[in-house]
């Protein structure tokens, strides 16, 4: 037992040391050595460990100032890789991240709605295969790959519970795609792996506390509190496309009436768009908006206003540091921005108000899939 506690104590150090590496890099080992509290004699011992395994390399600068100048250490961001995967409704996206959460390659493609899951899966496996050819990663760095999707995720079992935009319920998509990729794999709601990318490198960077709002073909959101991501009881914390706002309102996909997705998606929208005029996509709604056409004025104004409400009602059960605005619709519209912060200042409630900052999300496109990439990593890796 007492060789055990060592072992595992040895690893623990080893990783704080790696950990303390790549987030403060370029570092000497006496810097390290001062933050860890650990000696010099140790640091060196698990610096060359490090090195041997390819994760720490010597850069050609040295430290400043007066006395002997010493070596500054880094991390090798080749060392391993991660393949984030985002599956909407009409999109696929493929991503190979290095170990410093570089994006080296993305790709998008279009997706048949109507799909089977059969196919859905052979698609990602055949697109994973191409792009890790394309970039010459050997298949030895790869530790795994992520698949951040819209729905109800069991991430713990790896099943898809339901997922209504890809007419999925109850697929075992780790176990299959692990089978396909021989892969492991990692799987979890969208919006869970994309506030992983914005607590990581995005607008909530070392944030303890902050909720992300995604809005495009559905609505959702992922909650971090404490610096963790809150799940609730079965993943579901956050749903907030089911809280309903009308119980004698729209129908809704999930069999109840008045969801706030009947109100604010991207298909909600385009369904009241036509009750006023002859158009076929979202584009021409934003398109008709810009142009001053009143009706769609109207239609977007609405949508703000429920969106609005929506935060406030997150900002008063979490009281978080911020909220990031992010999606399809947010991103194609910048100006709702404006829309929805002028109305959350007319309905947010003073005292949570004056604290909270409404930033939107600087990750675009790659959000997810650097998400998912990044939560592979943080679930898969070990230093051994």
């Amino acid at each position: 037992m007492e060789k055990q506690d060592q072992i595992l104590m040895k690893k623990q150090n080893k990783t704080y040391v790696l950990e303390l590496i790549k987030n403060m890099a370029p570092i000497s080992r006496m810097q390290i050595s001062k933050n860890t509290k650990m000696s010099p004699t140790s640091i060196t011992r698990i610096v060359g460990e490090l090195q041997e395994q390819g994760f720490v390399k010597e850069t050609k600068l040295v430290t400043s100032g007066v006395g002997r100048k010493a070596t500054l250490l880094d991390v090798c961001g080749d060392v391993l890789f991660t393949i984030g995967v985002e599956l909407d409704k009409a999109v696929l996206k493929i991503g190979i991240v290095n170990y410093v959460g570089g994006m080296i390659d993305l790709q998008t493609y279009v997706r048949n709605p109507l799909e089977s899951y059969e196919e859905t899966v052979q698609n990602i496996n055949d697109k994973v295969k191409n792009i890790i050819e394309q970039n010459a990663i050997p298949v030895g760095k790869i530790i795994g790959l992520a698949v951040g999707l819209p729905g109800s995720i069991d991430y713990e079992n790896g099943i898809v519970r339901v997922a209504e935009q890809l007419r999925w319920k109850d697929v075992h998509l780790v176990r299959d795609l692990s089978k396909l990729t021989s892969l492991n794999v990692v799987i979890d709601n969208e919006l869970k792996m994309k506030i992983i990318a914005e607590n990581t490198v995005g607008k909530a960077k070392d944030s303890k506390s902050s909720i992300l709002v995604g809005i495009g073909s559905g609505i959702g959101s992922a909650i971090l509190l404490n610096g963790e991501v809150h799940r609730g009881e079965s993943n579901n914390a956050g749903e907030i496309g089911h809280t309903v706002i009308d119980p004698n309102g729209n129908v809704c996909s999930c069999g109840k009436f008045g969801c706030l997705c009947t109100y604010i998606s991207e298909g909600a929208i385009l369904a009241d768009a036509k009750k006023m005029k002859d158009i076929s996509s979202i584009d021409e709604v934003f398109v008709a908006f810009r142009d001053g056409e009143s009706w769609a004025l109207n239609i977007l104004d609405r949508t703000a206003t429920y969106i609005a409400l929506a935060i406030s009602n997150l900002a008063c059960l979490y009281e978080p540091e911020c909220i990031i605005l992010s999606g399809n619709l947010i991103d194609k519209m910048p100006e709702m921005k404006q829309q929805i912060e002028e109305k959350c200042e007319r309905y947010m409630w003073e005292p949570i108000k004056k604290n909270l900052h409404i930033v939107h999300s600087s990750l675009g496109s790659q959000g997810v899939v650097l998400g998912a990439a990044i939560q592979a990593q943080n679930s898969l890796f070990d230093i051994n």
